[in-house]
């Protein structure tokens, strides 16, 4: 292709790319590079042709670049790591006994990482490569045996990793041979608190490693840690920033906090029989509150999802739901993210998500085609200019409601009465003309350079990971 066509391609994909010297665009599997085993197994799998955010972010990796993708949900954003570093560690040294893994994926949930592990075993078996799941609420004795047996791949939450890593004074497994580093959804890992163990899990791996970072949106927060763990990253904007799927219906009503619970069941009733429907609340409280209502006194057959559930039934309410043995779920949002179920006609936000992230991944779990109903109390006033925002991007009906609730907000905001929001919707996402990396490459490499003579020290004296405070 030429460059025009390139460009022209681009658009017809909607993608955006900043960076020097990008790789072009695939059209087909058969131009990635890809060994013939791993092309016979897409073909199996019935994969037909690569999704956009794929046909870009597919040749920047394989070519060894740094990468940061955005991407809205459902885009193929797992295969785009997975079949690069699949073929990574096909071309490194075998893993030897007292090696550590050469692929490390980290994710925020045990449900993200048991579906990466799941779609990474699909093409690792005919490659003889090996993946261990590494998470908590499940029992760690089991994981342990499977690393101690050795693995070219680790997939794990960040916590649980930090565990396993000072576990036998780590002798369990170690970060040595790590070349290839993903981070999936790492807005939501930050969200969740776990910045303090990727940066300690980041600064054990060797500095001249692979890294990528995938997700659905990318706020600000996060720019801090590309900026000291990606080199000359290209970053891909698959589909706009922050944006909902313009094929889901979206509405969002006003309703008082007493309101809310009668509307449920009316949307419920409506839709029960079309197809599964997905609730999400605010608090563990509040999601089992509504469960039992929904259970015990109107008899609808349900399950409930959020973190303070034990590994057993957080599993079995996803398989249920899953396998249509329940059609409804109530969940927090950190327990759904990375839910992924297909047959989701319905989302509810019985709370109202607090940032346009969250919005998008909510709204995101009914796939390709859906609706999804937001109920907005006055308490909620400050996050509906965010709304706003998020159902203009998304090419909705804008509530009138929602506008006058958005106008009062912001006359507040003039008067000094309330505070405007600082980041959220408006304020998240990329930058116009993406990071600028370049201007601290002189920081960055003296900062490399000290990292390895750091690394070299520590291998001299045998690396054990020993708990220091953050």
């Amino acid at each position: 292709m030429t460059e025009q066509e390139v460009n022209t391609y681009r658009k017809e994909l909607e993608i955006k790319v900043h960076g020097k010297d990008v790789p072009r665009p695939i059209k087909s599997w058969h131009q990635t590079g890809l060994t013939t085993r791993i092309l016979n197994t897409i073909k199996k799998l019935n994969f037909q042709n690569p999704t956009p955010v794929q046909s870009q972010s597919l040749p920047i990796i394989m070519t060894g670049r740094d990468c940061i993708a955005v991407a809205p949900t459902g885009s193929g954003k797992t295969l785009s790591f997975i079949l690069p570093m699949l073929r990574h560690i096909k071309d490194q040294p075998p893993v030897e006994p007292g090696d550590g893994p050469i692929g490390l994926v980290m994710a925020p949930t045990r449900e993200l990482v048991q579906q990466i592990h799941t779609d990474i075993k699909k093409f690792a078996k005919s490659l003889s490569i090996r993946s261990v799941a590494v998470y908590g609420g499940s029992g760690v004795a089991q994981q342990i045996s499977e690393l101690r047996r050795g693995t070219e791949i680790i997939v794990c939450t960040p916590g649980r990793m930090i565990d396993i890593l000072s576990t036998n004074s780590g002798k369990v497994t170690n970060l040595q041979r790590v070349t290839f580093l993903v981070m999936d959804e790492a807005d939501r890992m930050f969200d969740m608190g776990f910045e303090p163990q990727i940066t300690r899990i980041i600064q054990n791996i060797r500095p001249d490693r692979q890294t990528v970072l995938f997700s659905a949106t990318f706020p600000r927060q996060v720019e801090a840690l590309a900026r000291k763990v990606l080199t000359r990253p290209v970053e891909i904007q698959a589909g706009g920033r922050s944006v909902a799927n313009k094929d889901i219906t979206q509405f969002v009503e006003i309703k008082l906090e007493s309101e809310k619970r009668p509307r449920l069941v009316e949307l419920i009733e409506e839709w029960y029989d079309k197809g599964k429907v997905l609730v999400f609340v605010g608090s563990q409280e509040k999601c089992d509150g509504l469960y039992n209502d929904l259970k015990n006194k109107c008899g609808y057959r349900c399950q409930s999802l959020h973190g303070g559930k034990d590994q057993i039934h957080r599993e079995v309410a996803v398989s249920e739901f899953k396998s249509s043995v329940c059609n409804l779920l109530v969940a927090t949002s950190v327990a759904g993210r990375g839910l992924d179920v297909k047959g989701v006609e319905l989302v509810v936000n019985f709370d109202a998500p607090n940032h346009c992230e969250e919005y998008v991944h909510r709204v995101g779990r009914t796939g390709r085609k859906g609706c999804a109903v937001t109920f907005v109390s006055e308490d909620d006033a400050k996050y509906a200019p965010d709304l706003v925002k998020a159902m203009e991007r998304s090419e909705q009906v804008v509530p009138d409601g929602l506008k006058a609730m958005t106008d009062g907000f912001m006359e507040r905001v003039r008067e000094g009465v309330e505070k405007g929001r600082g980041s959220g919707f408006g304020g998240s996402g990329f930058g116009g003309s993406g990071f600028k990396f370049n201007e601290e490459e002189d920081v960055r490499k003296a900062a490399k350079e000290a990292q390895e003579k750091g690394m070299v020290l520590r291998k001299k004296t045998s690396l054990s990971w020993k708990m220091r405070p953050m």
